[in-house]
């Protein structure tokens, strides 16, 4: 298999293996499934080596991380004592 196979013949380059849900392998295109394979440690920001469960060929995943916080409608609350 030549390296790095099905980045190449993506047509639109790097950009099918960009911002996924799942890391995909670079050689041999397939999706990896962190739940499935067990790959917790690639939830921590940054870069990590991974082998390809299918075809056991190692290459980089770069986890990126984005925190959203929301506030939910609330009811109205009596002030404790000393707050306004």
């Amino acid at each position: 298999m030549v390296r790095f196979a099905a980045l190449k013949a993506e047509p639109g380059g790097s950009l099918e293996f960009w911002g996924n849900d799942e890391p995909k392998c670079p050689h041999c295109g397939m999706s990896i499934g962190v739940d499935e394979y067990e790959l917790w440690k690639i939830y921590e920001e940054g870069e990590h080596e991974i082998s390809c469960p299918k075809c056991s060929d190692e290459f980089t995943v770069t986890t990126n991380v984005r925190y959203s916080f929301s506030t939910e409608a609330q009811d109205e609350m009596e002030p404790e004592d000393g707050e306004a």
